[in-house]
């Protein structure tokens, strides 16, 4: 709205002015008119145009909006998965920890299932080469009167069994070779006196035929005693005193000191570690010595050159030997001469 101040002071002046003057404020005042028209526009189109931005501004907040709560919904579920999975992962740790424990328990439960299976077997006997339906239809009976007859034992009372079968050994691929008897005893001390006889006194023939009777093990305690028994030939061989105790242990007498070995391995290395020695034995005498071997036979000639001596003596792989070495005056200017 226009301020009638200023309409006064407009009509005031037009009065006074002349028409040409007249004409050329009307003139100006339509210039203004216009611009200022022309002016609103380019400012309506403007404030157009920032409510436009505006809208869009509005539209793109509120589709970030919805993003972010979408994106704070995810965080919120990873959370609560990242606790589920360290709960998860919290059990499986005490789990792991427990492992070393468990493992222990279960090889004593293991060792205990084995010790059990033996002792389930105590009364039994393996008879090892016993031919084919030799027992004909009545093992028991066989076993009853062939037994005390192997073994030359008088028992107390009656030989008894309480059951008898054959059974197929995993050694066993040639379907020529009889197959194991497994006979039960009724009474355990009969089972003891057979096999103890049976180590003393075996292996038996019968039959033309080599029958061996020992224990019965289970198969982990008989994997164990296995490597046991291929070590046996190297214990002969250098003299040793040894036994195998039951169920698996290897006892050894050497020098006097009488030690158990529970591992197949630990005796293997005690017996290396003797190998080692003797070789090295064998090599030192080899190079000191002129001859490794018994009394060498003394000529007339070796009688004047010098004399021969023991220098060393022994043990070598179960045997002796003595060392000698021919001592003359070169090598010890102290032994008198024979020409002398």
């Amino acid at each position: 709205m226009s301020d009638p101040k200023v309409v006064r002071q407009l009509s005031y002046s037009a009065a006074l002015q002349t028409e040409p003057e007249i004409a050329n404020s009307q003139h100006i005042m339509a210039e203004s008119a216009a611009a200022s028209t022309t002016n609103m526009d380019a400012i309506l189109k403007e404030l157009l145009a920032i409510r436009s931005s505006i809208s869009s501004l509005e539209h793109t907040v509120s589709t970030n909006t919805m993003e972010v709560q979408g994106l704070r919904n995810e965080v919120v579920k990873f959370q609560i998965n990242m606790q589920s999975t360290d709960a998860r992962l919290s059990a499986v740790e005490n789990l792991i920890d427990k492992i070393p424990d468990n493992s222990q328990d279960i090889g004593y439960l293991q060792q205990k299932v084995i010790e059990l299976e033996d002792r389930s077997r105590r009364n039994n006997l393996r008879i090892i080469g016993l031919p084919e339906q030799i027992e004909k239809d009545n093992i028991l009976d066989f076993l009853t009167t062939l037994l005390p007859t192997l073994t030359k034992i008088t028992f107390s009372q009656p030989l008894d069994f309480q059951r008898a079968h054959r059974v197929r050994s995993r050694g066993i691929t040639s379907s020529t070779r009889p197959r194991h008897v497994l006979a039960c005893c009724l009474h355990h001390q009969q089972a003891r006196q057979i096999i103890m006889a049976a180590k003393k006194h075996g292996p038996y023939e019968y039959d033309s035929s080599q029958i061996i009777i020992t224990a019965d093990f289970s198969a982990p305690t008989n994997f164990k005693r296995k490597p046991f028994l291929n070590l046996r030939t190297r214990l002969k061989k250098r003299e040793i005193k040894y036994g195998l105790l039951e169920p698996a242990t290897m006892i050894v007498t050497f020098q006097g000191k009488t030690k158990e070995y529970f591992d197949p391995h630990d005796l293997e290395s005690f017996l290396n570690d003797l190998d080692d020695k003797d070789t090295e034995m064998e090599h030192k005498s080899t190079s000191n010595t002129d001859i490794i071997g018994p009394t060498p036979s003394i000529s007339a000639e070796d009688t004047d050159q010098g004399e021969w001596i023991p220098v060393q003596r022994q043990w070598t792989h179960g045997g002796k030997f003595k060392a000698w070495k021919k001592i003359t005056q070169e090598t010890n200017p102290d032994l008198p001469s024979n020409h002398e």
